[in-house]
């Protein structure tokens, strides 16, 4: 538990006991109704700063933006709602049991579908975010590798062909996987490997067209990929 979720536990601690000191000074007779109402109230307050707790814990694992903006301001306002109006019921109700423990179970209700929504949203575009990232830099990496071995003297002979397919693969859709990766990974292995002598040129040669095929597949499969799941969610939008 970092220090901001120990801050906040410290906080609701001391909330929830001023709650109950200042409850049991102000209420002389307790009704069922009252009981209900000042039970709603500690659970609002377990609630919200428990949420916090766990927006804290749930950032980490998720995407940020949704996570944070989202569900403070659900916890905030589920809180809120619970507990004015459950000071409303011990103020000026005696009875009417049956219609507070709807309107709690309604909003509790309300809130807990809404937080799981927000959550598995937040979740899936954290793991979408995340195989972006590191197809991002799988890409750039082998780009760099390319790069490199252009730079390299014992491949001076081979350094504008490497250039440029370093450029080449740069200048397709980074963000995307492609099963055409692996592939493309292992060339670039093969020549980073490969025993410079007499007949390594003509290997390196097929290594290399062998490479531009694939960079040329690769965003071919992207593009085409793209297109399909552009006209999928078009045709899906004209059906709704």
């Amino acid at each position: 538990m970092n220090r901001r979720s120990k801050a906040i536990l410290l906080s609701g601690l001391i909330v929830i006991a001023a709650t109950i000191f200042i409850t049991l000074l102000c209420i002389n007779e307790w009704s069922d109704l009252k009981k209900y109402a000042f039970s709603a109230i500690i659970w609002s307050e377990i609630v919200f700063f428990g949420g916090f707790i766990f927006v804290e814990w749930a950032s980490k694992r998720t995407e940020q933006i949704i996570i944070r903006s989202g569900l403070y301001t659900l916890i905030s306002a589920y809180a809120a709602i619970n507990i004015i109006f459950s000071i409303i019921t011990i103020a000026f109700f005696d009875k009417a049991v049956t219609l507070f423990m709807v309107v709690e179970a309604i909003l509790f209700s309300i809130a807990a579908v809404v937080s799981i929504i927000l959550f598995v949203l937040s979740r899936s575009l954290y793991r979408v975010n995340e195989q972006t990232m590191k197809s991002v830099e799988n890409v750039e990496s082998m780009a760099e590798r390319l790069n490199k071995l252009s730079e390299n003297p014992n491949y001076e002979r081979f350094s504008d062909t490497l250039k440029k397919l370093s450029q080449d693969l740069r200048f397709t859709d980074v963000s995307v996987n492609c099963l055409k990766d692996d592939e493309i990974n292992n060339i670039i292995s093969d020549i980073e490997f490969e025993n410079l002598d007499e007949k390594s040129d003509e290997k390196i040669e097929d290594f290399l067209i062998r490479l531009k095929s694939l960079i040329n597949q690769r965003k071919v499969f992207i593009e085409t990929s793209k297109k399909e799941e552009f006209n999928l969610l078009n045709n899906w939008g004209r059906g709704i």
